[in-house]
Formats: C-alpha cells, sequence, structure tokens
C-alpha cells in the first residue's frame, strides 16, 4: 500500500558557514608582508651591491678579443715572395676537461702525431689552468689527425706561421727570420721588423657568460688591425735558389768545409743573390746555410786583393800597365825575429821582364810586392781602406764583421804580405764592394739589399776613372790569356782575378798540425756586354780538396768554373743581353745609375 501523502510542507535548510578568526587573518597577512619584504630587501640588495657570483653565470659579459694583424710579406724584386705569413693549426688543451685517468693513454696516442716530448705532454695535460699549448703552428694534415683521435679537452686554434715559397733555407742568410710569434730575430726580419710588423686590432662586445651569444643591442665596438707593410728586396729569387744548388754540387764535388756565392749590380751595388752552403754535421750532405755568410764571415782574401793593390799604384802614377820591370826570381825579407822569409812565383820567370798587366795576368806575387814596395806601406793602407776594407759595410744586416786591416808599418813584413792577400782579412761583400768600385769608373755606392734605397746614397771616388779603367783592361787579361780563362762565358765579356790564399791554422801559422795547408780558391769578377759590365760576382770554396789526389787546388781550377756557371744564369734571370760582335774593349765601365756629383 502506498503511504498517504500528508498535508504539511517540508522546510529547507542551507548550512551556515563558520565565520573565519581575526586572528588567523592577521597572522596570514604578517606572513605575506613578510615574504614580500624580504624579497623586497634581496632585489634592492643586488641592484645597488651585486653579487659576483651570481652575475657570472647569469649575467651579460663585456669580452674583449684581439684581432691579429698579418705580418707584411718579403719580396724579391719581381714581387715574388720570399716570405709571408699564412694560417696554421696549434693543438691546444683546456685541462680542466682531461679525466686524469686517460692522460696516460693520451700522451701515447698523441706522441705520434706530435714532435712535443711525452713528459712535457704530460705536465700540460694534467695542468690546473683552462688553456694550454700542446704544439703551435703544426702542419694542417697533423692537426687534422689530431682531431680525428676524439680526445677529450683538445681543440685546435689558428695562427700565423712564417712560410718561406723558396724553401726553408733558400736566401734566408739574408731575409732571415721570425720567432714562433712573429717577431723577427735575424735577417732583414730583424731590422725592418716595425715596418713588417702590423697593428692589431681590438673587438669589444657584450655577450651572454659564455660568450657563446652576442647581446642584441648590446656594446658592440671594432678597431680594425692594420696588416704589416710589405717589403720589397733586391734579390732574385730563382738566381739565388740556383746559386744555393751550383754552390751545394760543387761543395760536394770538391769536398769543401763551405762554399758562398755572392751576386750584385755594380753600377748600383744592389745584391742579387747571396748563396752560403755548408756541411751537415750529421749526414755531411752538402746543404745551404741560414747563416748569412757573405758579410758574416771573415777569410784571407789571396790573390783577388792584387787588382786593388796594382790600382793603388796605378792612381799615385808610380806606374803604368805595359812598363816593362824586371822581377827577381825571389825575394827575400827578414822578418821582426830576424827569420828570412823567401817569396816566389809558382812559375819560372822565362821573360826578361814583365809589365803590370802580365804580372795580374799571371798572378804573380814577386811583381805584385815589387809594385807594392813603390807605393809604400802607409798609401797601400789607405788605397784598401778607402776600397772599404777594415769597416763594416753600411748595409747593416746584424752580425756584420769589420774585418782586420792592420797599419802596415809596424811589421817588417806586413806590407808584403798584405799586398797579396795574406795577413789582412775581409768579408765577400767587402771584397766584392771593391770590385763594384773598379767597375763603375772607381766610384764606391754602398751596398743595397731594400729596392727602396737603391740609388739613395751618394757615390765617393776611392780612385779616378782612368785608374779603374786601366785595371778593368787588365782584369779582362787573366780571363782572356791568364789564370781565369776557366770564368770565361761565351758571346760576354768577363773580367775578374782568381785567389788561392793559405788560411792560418790555430796558433800554428799557415802549416797545420798534419803538416799540410788548408786553402780559400776564389774567383771575383764581372760579366757584361757592350755597355760595359753589368753583374758582379765572388765565388768561394772553403778547404777544397782535389779529388785527383795528385793535383792541388786553386782559384783557376776551383773557383772559376763555377763564377762562369752561376754567371750564365744570372744574365739569363737578370735578361743580360750578349755583346754583339766585334771587339768590344774599349767599353770597361758600367753607365753609373745615379747622378754623380
Amino acid at each position: 500500500m502506498s503511504r498517504a501523502r500528508s498535508g504539511k510542507k517540508t522546510k529547507r535548510v542551507t548550512p551556515v558557514r563558520p565565520a573565519v578568526s581575526q586572528q588567523r587573518v592577521r597572522c596570514l597577512a604578517s606572513v605575506f608582508v613578510i615574504v614580500i619584504a624580504i624579497f623586497g630587501y634581496r632585489l634592492a640588495d643586488l641592484q645597488l651591491t651585486p653579487d659576483a657570483a651570481l652575475a657570472q653565470p647569469i649575467g651579460p659579459r663585456f669580452r674583449t678579443a684581439e684581432l691579429d694583424a698579418p705580418r707584411g710579406q718579403i719580396l724579391d724584386r719581381y714581387g715574388r715572395s720570399f716570405a709571408l705569413s699564412l694560417p696554421a693549426p696549434s693543438v691546444v688543451v683546456d685541462p680542466r676537461l682531461v679525466p686524469v685517468g686517460q692522460i696516460p693513454a693520451m700522451v701515447q696516442a698523441l706522441s705520434g702525431l706530435l714532435t712535443t716530448d711525452p713528459a712535457t705532454l704530460r705536465d700540460r695535460l694534467g695542468r690546473d689552468s683552462a688553456f694550454a699549448y700542446l704544439e703551435r703552428q703544426v702542419d694542417p694534415e697533423v692537426g687534422k689527425a689530431v682531431m680525428e683521435l676524439g680526445l677529450p679537452g683538445i681543440r685546435l686554434e689558428d695562427e700565423d706561421r712564417r712560410e718561406h715559397p723558396n724553401g726553408e733555407c733558400s736566401g734566408l742568410g739574408v731575409v732571415g727570420r721570425v720567432d714562433i710569434d712573429q717577431v723577427g730575430i735575424s735577417g732583414v726580419e730583424l731590422v725592418y721588423d716595425d715596418v713588417l710588423t702590423g697593428r692589431e686590432g681590438r673587438r669589444q662586445a657584450e655577450t651572454s657568460a659564455d660568450g657563446s651569444a652576442t647581446i642584441p643591442g648590446g656594446l658592440l665596438e671594432v678597431e680594425e688591425a692594420q696588416p704589416g707593410s710589405d717589403l720589397s728586396l733586391t734579390l732574385e729569387r730563382n738566381l739565388q735558389y740556383k746559386s744555393e744548388q751550383i754552390l751545394a754540387e760543387a761543395v760536394e764535388y770538391w769536398t769543401a768545409d763551405q762554399g758562398l756565392a755572392l751576386v750584385m749590380i755594380p753600377s748600383t751595388a744592389e745584391i742579387i743573390a747571396a748563396a752560403g752552403v755548408g756541411r751537415d754535421k750529421e749526414t755531411g750532405l752538402a746543404a745551404c746555410t741560414t747563416t748569412n755568410l757573405t758579410s758574416t764571415w771573415t777569410y784571407e782574401p789571396g790573390s783577388i786583393i792584387k787588382p786593388l793593390t796594382i790600382a793603388g799604384v796605378l792612381d799615385a802614377a808610380l806606374t803604368t800597365p805595359f812598363e816593362e820591370i824586371a822581377l827577381p826570381d825571389v825575394i827575400e825579407k827578414v822578418a821582426d825575429e830576424g827569420e828570412i822569409k823567401t817569396y816566389r812565383d809558382y812559375f819560372e820567370h822565362a821573360q826578361d821582364t814583365y809589365t803590370p798587366t802580365e804580372i795580374m795576368s799571371k798572378s804573380s806575387n814577386v811583381g805584385t810586392m815589387t809594385l807594392a814596395e813603390r807605393l809604400g806601406p802607409q798609401k797601400l793602407f789607405d788605397v784598401l781602406e778607402d776600397f772599404g776594407l777594415g769597416r763594416p759595410t753600411s748595409l747593416g744586416l746584424p752580425g756584420e764583421a769589420s774585418g782586420i786591416l792592420d797599419p802596415l808599418d809596424e811589421n817588417t813584413l806586413r806590407l808584403t804580405n798584405v799586398s797579396i792577400g795574406q795577413g789582412v782579412a775581409v768579408t765577400p761583400l767587402q771584397m766584392l764592394g771593391a770590385y763594384n768600385t773598379l767597375a763603375s769608373g772607381g766610384l764606391s755606392v754602398p751596398p743595397v739589399v731594400v729596392a727602396a734605397e737603391v740609388g739613395v746614397a751618394t757615390p765617393t771616388r776611392v780612385v779616378s776613372e782612368q785608374t779603374a779603367d786601366q785595371v778593368m783592361a787588365m782584369m779582362r787579361e787573366v780571363v782572356d790569356n791568364g789564370t781565369g780563362s776557366r770564368a770565361a762565358v761565351e758571346g760576354y765579356h768577363v773580367a775578374g782575378k782568381t785567389g788561392t790564399a793559405w788560411e792560418p791554422c790555430d796558433n800554428n801559422g799557415y802549416w797545420c798540425l798534419d803538416e799540410t795547408r788548408y786553402y780559400a780558391t776564389s774567383f771575383a769578377g764581372l760579366i757584361g756586354n757592350d755597355l760595359g759590365p753589368q753583374v758582379s760576382i765572388l765565388v768561394i770554396l772553403d778547404n777544397p780538396h782535389n779529388p785527383d789526389p795528385t793535383k792541388g787546388v786553386g782559384g783557376g781550377s776551383v773557383a772559376a768554373p763555377i763564377f762562369a756557371e752561376i754567371a750564365e744564369e744570372a744574365v739569363r734571370q737578370l735578361r743580360i743581353p750578349p755583346a754583339t760582335s766585334g771587339d768590344q774593349r774599349d767599353r770597361v765601365r758600367a753607365a753609373p745609375a745615379v747622378a754623380l756629383p
């Protein structure tokens, strides 16, 4: 049954929330106020007194980077590079990223690629620093191989490295070298370091803390780097290289200690090639040297000094080229200690008389001494000094020697010895400079190797034009009919003089402890055409040995053929035309390249 509905209505009741306690409200409000106050204080503290420890990892930073300035090139006379700087990878490491336990294995892997010794690699990998070089300026293939190892913390950074397209040795005796930081340490690189060195630039930017991104709209200032200036030399790159090759072959054939060749233009004193070859101490093979032998090495020149002695006698009007002079078979001189010294020629005196021209062409010691006695010690000293002996030239390259030219009246034998090139020491640069003076009509021009300095210096007169022309004609006879016949070059006029000098040995005079003599063989001369001498060349082989033990050595047999070979290469590289047909003997002087006073 259904229940009957009651007629009475039911009232709906709504629940009432309990009232919030005022104490609770005040407590919560206090908490909020305290929290806000703490944050406000910290914000103000960071703004007014920033915490570097917090700003370092999260805030922007100002970073300054140096912009490298490329070093200028050193160029030859035709604009070809002797030295230039190119990027090369350096192997660097962040030691913080290198696990200590992996260091031995990393050292072993790197030792097969780098030249740095293992102990140094171990030290650098384990340093307490963010950066260390493992090896600087390696070849690109070496850098690539290192990165292929995938070692932790190791990366490559490019640095400039000085490169030498003509080879790691050719011409560097003059050109010089730089250190690993591109600072000149020798030769032209040192003397003109301020010209070749550029001015570094600078880039200052506002970046993220890790430096990976530049802040948009942030500070960015760039000061561009200024590259160094190029420097043009008077050297001819191909002739330099070829001269070194010719010398190396000669040093090998004659088993000489060393050899050198100096090539110049007589009228301007430009150095075209300065080649030096020595023997490798380990292999014994001949190879070019980075030592500038042409201005730092001194030696007793021997008979190539005779044209200077005879020039002094001619200039003092004490003889003529064709005076008939009776020569004794021997000359005896009493030394200061009373010992009698005897001088004679290598050839028999078949004639009753000899002219100064014949004395030079036959390289007569007795004849040259006889002429020098007419001049006297003081005047001979003055002449040799005027020719530039006994003092450095004005070239200014590091290490240039002054040579030795002592007063000639202090010793009774000094005049006799010096007149034939013994008891005096010269540099090859001094000696060839004297020959340039004779080829230029008696005017001396200081040597130059920088193209911008050609023709700047004022020539000075040493002997008269007539004297210089006479001596040049006499030196033509040396090649045409005398001891220098093997220096002849077909199609060109050659004048010069042979030299075979004794070399002093320790404190035993000219006799070495093994009872032998050491020799410096040389040929100094000039090659030209109808316009006169165009190129001067000096060749020296130090202590050569004849492959045939029954034969000796001399300037005519050893140095003269080398002169001819280098001379042929010089006229080819410098594009000097041959002489026309016919006798051009009257043209014995080079045309001056500068205005004369």
